[in-house]
């Protein structure tokens, strides 16, 4: 699937994690997460990979120097944390090089995401549609809520230092996975600004970009919240590695 790219933003320093290793080299299953997406995409049929690192380059380009997948890995670099836009931003040089008409854009920390998942978003892929992964949760915590249209397609995605009490009540959440058509990217990543309470450039904007522009996000729900939870504590990893066991049952 040459005409599609897997951009995994692994450039979180991991500072809940309680530890100095970058978040997406913890173990699950006694391999690191960062395989465990790279095993996802591989199994989905996407062979070409940009891998985004910060702070922590160094020790996720060893990792990667000894990768036994058939996959065209290649790295870039954010320099500072500006936010998860610009990290996609930083991969943009890279994803044109490629030729790739179409970016699959992961969240670092998400060590159980299925094949199967990405295979669902990819159908879409010969469209022009935005697909976007969600999940609903009896407690959404942190995570950035779900506004959607009267017609089931998705509004925004609200951060959730950005929510107001009545979209805090939303239980669709942002799993932090996108199918973005690699023209629209290019167009919509210089209107995205940080005017806002972090400071940051969110990747989250382009929802609305697309609203603007009509063109339609479609989400996709995944069934078990298990998949898709990201791992930022100790406590997260744990119940991750209890939901990887029981694939295996």
């Amino acid at each position: 699937m040459k005409d599609v790219v897997a951009v995994i933003l692994a450039g979180g320093k991991g500072k809940r994690m309680l530890s100095m290793q970058s978040k997406t080299l913890h173990k699950v299953s006694d391999r690191a997460i960062l395989d465990w997406q790279l095993d996802a995409c591989q199994l989905a049929g996407i062979e070409n990979i940009v891998v985004v690192v910060g702070a922590h380059s160094d020790e996720i380009r060893q990792h990667l120097s000894r990768d036994g997948h058939a996959l065209n890995i290649r790295i870039a670099v954010q320099e500072e944390p500006l936010g998860t836009a610009d990290a996609v931003n930083a991969a943009m040089n890279t994803i044109r090089e490629l030729k790739a008409r179409y970016a699959v854009i992961l969240l670092g920390d998400l060590p159980n995401l299925q094949a199967a998942t990405l295979k669902k978003m990819m159908l879409k892929r010969a469209q022009k549609d935005i697909v976007l992964l969600t999940v609903r949760l009896d407690e959404p915590a942190a995570y950035g809520r779900i506004v959607r249209n009267s017609d089931g397609t998705v509004a925004r995605i609200v951060e959730f230092k950005e929510c107001t009490p009545e979209e805090i009540a939303i239980k669709e959440v942002n799993v932090g996975v996108y199918s973005v058509p690699f023209a629209f990217l290019e167009a919509a990543l210089p209107q995205i600004n940080n005017d806002n309470a972090a400071g940051e450039y969110y990747f989250t904007d382009i929802i609305e970009i697309a609203n603007r522009e009509n063109i339609p996000v479609k989400p996709v729900l995944a069934e078990d919240p298990g998949e898709v939870m990201g791992v930022n504590t100790p406590e997260e990893l744990q119940t991750a590695e209890m939901w990887r066991r029981k694939l295996s049952l």
